[in-house]
């Protein structure tokens, strides 16, 4: 058998056209879910093949990671106002997991690792804050595991003499490699750019189903976490980006003919290792997190208590026992309602809160009030 085919008759050794490539761009709603973490990864270049790579073929590249939307959150004591989570913040609180009435309150400080992560990724100065993926999280792992797939097809195409697989192979590597550096990127939080002094940080956050989570925290990690923009910073801009888009592009449909056009072995072996890899990336975006993907070590979570409650009345109440404070709720604005009742309740809440060991009920004195 030679290298490569030379006619297109339509004996066995010859150029074919049919589509049994589709294989290898098949998958892209998993690809899709892991994405930017595909693209944020330090493996993001290694040369491989990887299910659906046009789906990391994108001329308009987000600004920002997704947030949470509909979530009200209010600075205790700065009284500043947000309405959306940002994404690393969900990382930690999880606010779809949480119950109608729930009640939650964190603790987090600074990890030791604080240092270190700030010169992670490409940082542009030194004041800036990525959070990397972890070292060895699941995708990763799937990654190395691709890499290493598409290094024993290399082997097993040229011990059979299949040049046609070899060129297909380089071709869709390169692809996915050209397709993930014009996607690179790493996140950059929002920092403080001043050392001044200033009040605790403290938030409160309520969930359209009327959860409440409250967390006591340092204004930096308020800014960081809650109050300024995530921001994605790409490594290759401008004309650099366009380029590997156009090189993506043209590998990417030269190695779906070559596919095509390789010996029935070799496309036997193909297929199955992008079965093998789609089965894994549908297990990573079915069973895995993004706690569990990135490296969220530079903070120190403590979560201090956890209960549902009844009502919304009492989900409040808890809110404020935590934080000692009445203020927040007015400055909300739509955290209570604006009437007689409720104002005459947010007083004697903001007494009640001072006393270290309150029993009082919230609802009794609220529906007195009434009548």
């Amino acid at each position: 058998m030679g290298w490569f085919p030379t006619t297109l008759d339509s004996d066995a050794q010859s150029w074919r056209f049919d589509i049994v490539s589709l294989l290898a761009v098949i998958g892209g709603s998993s690809i899709e879910k892991h994405k930017q973490a595909i693209t944020a990864s330090t493996f993001a270049g290694f040369p491989r093949i990887l299910p659906a790579p046009e789906s990391l073929i994108d001329t308009d590249r987000p600004t920002r990671l997704p947030s949470v939307k509909e979530v009200n959150i209010i600075g205790v004591y700065s009284g500043t106002r947000f309405t959306e989570l940002n994404f690393f913040a969900n990382v930690i609180h999880k606010l779809e997991e949480l119950e109608e009435f729930e009640f939650r309150s964190y603790e987090i400080t600074y990890g030791k690792k604080k240092a270190d992560v700030e010169r992670e990724g490409r940082p542009d100065s030194k004041n800036t804050v990525t959070i990397p993926l972890r070292t060895l999280c699941p995708l990763n792992l799937v990654t190395l595991i691709s890499i290493l797939m598409t290094i024993g097809l290399f082997i097993w195409a040229g011990m059979i003499h299949d040049g046609v697989a070899l060129v297909g192979l380089a071709a869709m590597s390169l692809s996915t490699s050209s397709a993930c550096l014009s996607a690179q990127w790493y996140p950059r939080l929002a920092t403080r750019p001043t050392k001044t002094q200033v009040l605790d940080g403290d938030i409160v956050m309520k969930t359209r189903h009327g959860a409440f989570v409250v967390v006591k925290c340092a204004e930096e990690i308020t800014r960081e976490l809650y109050g300024g923009a995530e921001s994605c910073r790409y490594v290759f801009q401008g004309r650099a980006h366009q380029v590997l888009l156009a090189c993506s592009t043209v590998l990417l449909m030269a190695s779906i003919i070559l596919f095509s056009n390789c010996g029935w072995t070799m496309q036997i072996a193909v297929g199955a290792a992008y079965i093998i890899l789609n089965i894994l990336y549908w297990a990573l975006a079915l069973l895995t997190e993004p706690q569990d993907t990135w490296d969220m070590s530079r903070f120190i979570v403590k979560q201090t208590e956890q209960k549902v409650t009844s009502s919304y009345t009492r989900a409040l109440w808890e809110a404020i026992r935590e934080t000692r404070k009445v203020e927040w709720v007015w400055k909300g604005e739509d955290l209570a309602p604006k009437t007689s009742a409720w104002d005459k309740w947010l007083k004697q809440a903001g007494v009640e809160c001072q006393k270290p060991e309150t029993d009082w009920d919230p609802e009794p004195i609220l529906s007195e009030s009434h009548y």
